[in-house]
């Protein structure tokens, strides 16, 4: 029931969203409006959102692993339904973050960021959808009715609610219920609490407090989300940058000298060895400069599903093992024969 004047601004924000190009935003083909309905063209996400994706995972098995690194991981034959790790939860995280950060720096404002509006695409990679284009399908206990339409009230920011003011910073906030919402695997924010009584309980400073299974580090990151002042909040940038620090320093490593994998299981970078260099592991230590690259594992021939297009973990490839296959190090584990869960996670707690 749009008006003409509405569908005019609706169709010139579809010219803008095309033009958006990022591996961890939704990309949007096209609009077809001919003799009916609007539709929208969009790219292609496998399993859906990601927080039925997360609540999906529930079920898979007990291989969640909390910030006291303990875990108990079992693989399935299709990688991207594997249980769930905290290094996975990081990396979900980290891509929608980097999605984020390329819309701040285009002056894009989400304005419902949360988990049911990230989808996931093969490869367990995150895409940001739903830039406030479509507001049907919406939970009774996540909303306020406010004049013509709904809120997502558990996801607004505090100046978003009391004087409908939408920014960057607001998304930030926005991000910092997403976060729970992820460590949560999919949990409902403010859990028995109403929407229309978080207007007075925000106000007077209430946050939720921290999931079970969260890491200081995670939650302080939550709360700096959810600052008052909206200039006191992190920038995406920011919020970037933290979470790379995560996925370096998680604990989840796998210590190659104590177990030796299936030789079944392949690693294979799609890398030249001009462009990654080599080392001889049993002769040679792992130099202390290691350079940034992009690290496409493959299991079974396909792609790992829970590495991004850009790797923040400096990684080198050394060969001359007792091994059939290529294996991987950082700099944080020199010496140690480990490799970082982002490298080589499907080999993960083979020594279990």
């Amino acid at each position: 029931n749009a008006s003409q004047s509405e569908l005019r601004d609706l169709l010139s924000e579809f010219n803008l969203l095309k033009q958006v190009n990022h591996p961890h935003v939704i990309k949007l083909y096209g609009a077809c409006s001919q003799d009916g309905p609007l539709y929208l063209i969009v790219e292609y996400a496998k399993y859906g959102s990601l927080r039925s994706f997360l609540r999906e995972s529930r079920k898979v098995g007990p291989s969640y692993v909390g910030s006291d690194g303990n875990r108990n991981s079992s693989y399935l034959d299709n990688p991207d339904e594997r249980a769930l790790t905290m290094g996975d939860l990081i990396s979900f995280a980290w891509q929608i973050s980097r999605g984020m950060q390329y819309l701040a720096e285009m002056k894009l404002v989400h304005r419902d960021l949360a988990a049911r509006n990230v989808l996931v695409a093969e490869g367990r990679k995150m895409k940001i959808s739903d830039f406030g284009l479509s507001r049907d399908v919406y939970e009774e206990d996540s909303y306020v009715k406010r004049s013509k339409g709904r809120i997502p009230v558990k996801w607004m920011a505090i100046e978003s609610l009391f004087d409908h003011i939408y920014t960057t910073q607001s998304d930030v906030w926005s991000f910092g219920v997403l976060l729970w919402e992820i460590v949560t695997l999919g949990g409902n924010p403010y859990p028995g609490i109403a929407p229309e009584r978080l207007f007075n309980l925000l106000k007077t400073g209430y946050r939720m407090e921290r999931p079970e299974n969260c890491s200081e580090e995670m939650y302080n990151l939550m709360l700096r989300c959810w600052k008052q002042e909206p200039d006191k909040r992190p920038t995406f940038a920011e919020i970037s940058k933290e979470l790379e620090k995560m996925m370096v320093k998680s604990r989840d490593y796998l210590d190659l000298a104590a177990s030796t994998p299936s030789d079944s299981l392949l690693y294979d970078d799609g890398l030249s060895e001009e462009e990654t260099p080599l080392v001889d592991c049993n002769n040679a230590p792992l130099p202390r400069t290691l350079p940034s690259t992009w690290i496409e594992n493959k299991l079974y021939g396909m792609s790992y599903p829970n590495w991004p297009e850009e790797s923040p973990v400096p990684l080198t490839r050394f060969d001359g093992t007792n091994s059939v296959f290529s294996r991987y190090a950082n700099d944080s584990v020199y010496a140690n024969w480990m490799v970082s869960h982002s490298a080589a996670k499907f080999v993960d707690k083979f020594d279990s």
